[in-house]
Formats: structure tokens, C-alpha cells, sequence
């Protein structure tokens, strides 16, 4: 590590390649330190965000206007343009203030960080900094120490691998996560992302984790349709849209909407639209003929 006015500290540098930037999270330094006893840096501002890490020791955090002593095991993170300052806790002696940082950017940002419980409002998480977090942080900076061993997707990698961990610690001293609050709405995006490929039901509620009962009744409540109806709906919807072009036949289609048979599809259109999909297609040819 090198001296600095107030600490010793290892700082690693990156330049985002334009392939990193398309993944719309990259990393911009790195590194750890050990606090001298004047330890402070601040007030200011930076471009970027900033996790940090604390391994050992304790300091107090200045944000908007609130302070708040944290300490071993906790995260804090610096939001681009937020005024912010951070200093070691007055009389401190043992053990020194070591920490260590992330600064990164990207359109992921932001939201990676809200699932993991920070904003800007509350910009630290007691307790976050476990559950092999110090590892991945390690590694990282490992790889960016290296140059000769960097690789754009062992890079990628290591970045989503640290907020993952840091999500299932968040969860852990929660006691939430923000799968649980919201698998609702993660059910029906599953539904939106996986409609064509032959689930059911069954999946749904796999993926909700809940009892089918209630996956029912909170379906019915905010879409006014069970999963079932719902499912069905897209399926048709996108089987109507599909029966525009002429280049597919029925059975083409039947088996892109994931269903087994074009006598499975073809039943299930006929019950949603009142005809079959041959007499919809042709219904379509002669309005389309008339304009």
C-alpha cells in the first residue's frame, strides 16, 4: 500500500471498454486502506457510485444532513452529486479503521443497488459486508491488479457475483427480500417472458412460492383473470397476431405458442374467439381485401 496524508491505501484503476458499457454496469476503481488518526475525507462530491466496505474499526458517515457511526461488517455507499463525508469515530485507537471500496457506473446502478436495500436516502446497510462478500471484493480487485489475466467477461462476472452476494446478505438481516415483497409481479413477468415456451400453471406458482390458493385470489385481485386465464390470454393474443402473416401455417403456429398439437390450439382459440384459427385467418384476409 502507499502513504497518503491520511492513510495507507491500494488503489486500482479501470477504463470501461466500450463492450463493458453495454452491459450497463462496469467498474471504475477499486481498492483498501488503513486510517491514519487524522482520518476524513470530505465534504465533496463524486461521478460516480461508490460502495464501501468495513472490515475493521469505525467511522462516522455525514449524508444530507444525518450522521451515522458504523463499523465493522457494515456497507456504505456515495451516490453521484450527493454531498458526503466520512471521517474516523473521535477516539478511536484499536482496532484501525480498514476498509475497502468499489466505484463503479452504469444504467444498472442504481436499481442493483435499491435491490440490495440502499438509496439515497438511507445510504448504508448494518451488517451487509458477510457471506463471502470480503472474497468476491478480493477477487476483484485480484483480477484488476493483473492486468495480463483481465478478461472483459471474468470482469462482468466477478461485478454481478458481488451484488448477488450482497442481496442474500441484505435479505439475511432484513428477514425479506425483494422477491418475497414482490412475486406478484415477478409471477406475471414471468408469464410475459415465458408464455411460448409450454408453461403452466404449476410453474407459476413455483415460481410465486406461495400457496395456489393465493396465487389465485392475488391474480384475480390485481388482473381481474386466475393464472390460468391470464396465461391463456397472451398465448391468444399473440396467436391472432401471429395468424396475420401468411408465411405460417396453423400448425407452425400452434407449436411456437407452445402448445402440443394444432388440435390443443386450435381448441383453445376457438373457445377464446368464437371461431377457429383458419376461419380467423380468412376473416382477416377479407377485411384486409375490402380496405
Amino acid at each position: 500500500m502507499k502513504e497518503f496524508a491520511h492513510e495507507y491505501a491500494e488503489i486500482l484503476y479501470h477504463t470501461p471498454t466500450e463492450l463493458e458499457k453495454l452491459g450497463g454496469l462496469w467498474p471504475v476503481r477499486t481498492g483498501h486502506n488503513e486510517a491514519k488518526p487524522n482520518y476524513r475525507v470530505g465534504p465533496k462530491v463524486i461521478e460516480c457510485y461508490s460502495l464501501h466496505f468495513v472490515a475493521d474499526g469505525q467511522l462516522l458517515f455525514h449524508y444530507a444532513g444525518e450522521t451515522v457511526c458504523l463499523s465493522q461488517g457494515d456497507i456504505f455507499c456515495l451516490y453521484p452529486q450527493n454531498r458526503y463525508s466520512y471521517e474516523l469515530k473521535p477516539g478511536q485507537v484499536s482496532p484501525r479503521l480498514r476498509m475497502y471500496w468499489l466505484a463503479f457506473d452504469g444504467g444498472q446502478a442504481e436499481s442493483l443497488l435499491a435491490r440490495a436495500g440502499l438509496d439515497r436516502r438511507r445510504p448504508y446497510l448494518p451488517g451487509g459486508f458477510a457471506d463471502g462478500l470480503e472474497q468476491v471484493v478480493e477477487e476483484l480487485q485480484q483480477l484488476l491488479r493483473h492486468r495480463e489475466e483481465y478478461r472483459e467477461p471474468d470482469l462482468q462476472a466477478l461485478l454481478f457475483r458481488l451484488f448477488g452476494q450482497l442481496w442474500r446478505s441484505s435479505a439475511v438481516h432484513s428477514g425479506s427480500g425483494e422477491e418475497g415483497k414482490h412475486w406478484l409481479d415477478h409471477s406475471i413477468a414471468f408469464l410475459h417472458m415465458h408464455y411460448m415456451e409450454g408453461i403452466s400453471v404449476a410453474d407459476v406458482v413455483k415460481v410465486a412460492g406461495v400457496h395456489r390458493s393465493h396465487v389465485h385470489n392475488a391474480f384475480i385481485r390485481k388482473t381481474g383473470l386466475s393464472p390460468g386465464q391470464y396465461l391463456n390470454k397472451l398465448r391468444m393474443e399473440k396467436g391472432a397476431g401471429m395468424l396475420m402473416a401468411q408465411d405460417m401455417s396453423v400448425t407452425d403456429i400452434s407449436y411456437s405458442l407452445g402448445y402440443p398439437d394444432l388440435f390443443s390450439f386450435s381448441r383453445a382459440f376457438c373457445r377464446h374467439f368464437g371461431v377457429s384459427p383458419t376461419h380467423y385467418r380468412k376473416r382477416l384476409i377479407i377485411e384486409n381485401t375490402a380496405f
